[in-house]
Order: structure tokens, then sequence, then C-alpha cells
């Protein structure tokens, strides 16, 4: 790894826990153990660190949603392994109060969303599925919505797969749309 990737992996979690507006170039270069000077050799400004942050995660996280979506098991398994991606983000990457700060900063800086990446996964699973798109969307909304309740991480998480789990019987069962 190089030093540029050292600083964006240590910005990951100082935007986590201070957010977008209280993160500041001398908290990340304290966190990646290098001088200021050191940090703009590598990054215009922090709006530069949060977008190389933005993309990371994006990365990781659609990485490893493509592998919950190709994973084998039931269908219910594989939307549930999509959808886990990002309560355990939710749940272990930012703090509480500062994803809807972050998400709407990314938005603001016309960032790939994150979002859109995981809709698209998780429409390839439901492509047989009335409405696949919007299906995605209402479970991934139901997603930030169980990770921003109260709870412990393992209530979320049963919460989470009762969700995917009533959903996923429901689609079973509805008469499907006539082409």
């Amino acid at each position: 790894m190089d030093k540029r990737d050292d600083i964006v992996t240590a910005a990951v979690d100082v935007f986590g826990r201070y957010g977008f507006r209280q993160t500041s170039m001398e908290l990340v270069a304290r966190a990646a153990g290098v001088s200021r000077p050191a940090l703009y050799q590598h990054f215009t400004n922090k709006q530069d660190v949060f977008a190389a942050v933005a993309a990371r995660v994006t990365d990781l996280m659609t990485d490893a949603a493509h592998r919950a979506r190709d994973a084998g098991g039931t269908p219910a398994d594989q939307v549930h392994g999509v959808l886990s991606v990002k309560l355990e983000t939710a749940i272990g990457v930012t703090g509480a109060g500062f994803r809807q700060e972050l998400v709407a900063e990314a938005a603001a800086m016309g960032l790939t969303s994150v979002e859109d990446r995981l809709v698209d996964a998780l429409a390839d699973l439901l492509h047989e599925a009335p409405e696949p798109r919007e299906t995605a969307e209402l479970l991934l909304a139901s997603t930030v919505g169980i990770g921003q309740s109260e709870g412990t991480p393992e209530v979320l998480r049963r919460r989470l797969r009762r969700l995917v789990d009533l959903v996923m019987g429901g689609l079973d069962t509805a008469p499907r749309q006539r082409s």
C-alpha cells in the first residue's frame, strides 16, 4: 500500500467519527501519521480527501454486494447478503449522527452513490418480481431505517432478516403481472 492509500484508510475512520464538517486536514494528517504538508502532497483539500474516501467505501461495498449477490443459497439469502452490506456499514463505519451528513455531502459533490450500485445488485436478484427496481429501492430504504433504529447490532441484524423473509415470502405468493 502506498502513502495515499494509507491516508485514505485513516480518513475513512476520521470522517466516520467526526462527520464532514468537523473533520479537518489536521485530524486526517494526525490519524494517518503524516504531517499536514505531506498530506497536501497527496490531496488538494478536504473535499479531495473525502472524494477518495467515498470512492474507496463505494468500491468496497459494491464488491461485497456483488459477492453476496453471486453467492449460493436461496434468493432470500442472496438479497439478505446484499442488504447486510449496507446494514453492517451503517452499524460499524459511521457514527449515527453523521451518516446523513456524509451522504448529503457526497451527493452535493456529485459523487457516485453506493446506493445506486446496491439497488442494481438487488434488482438483478429480483428480476422476476413485479417492479424489481422499485422493490430493490424499498428494501434498501428499509435497511437504512433499520440501521438508524434503536437496538444492538444483533437486534438490527434480526430485524433485517425478518424484513427480507417477509418481503421474499410475499413475492413468492404475489400474483405475477401479465406481460
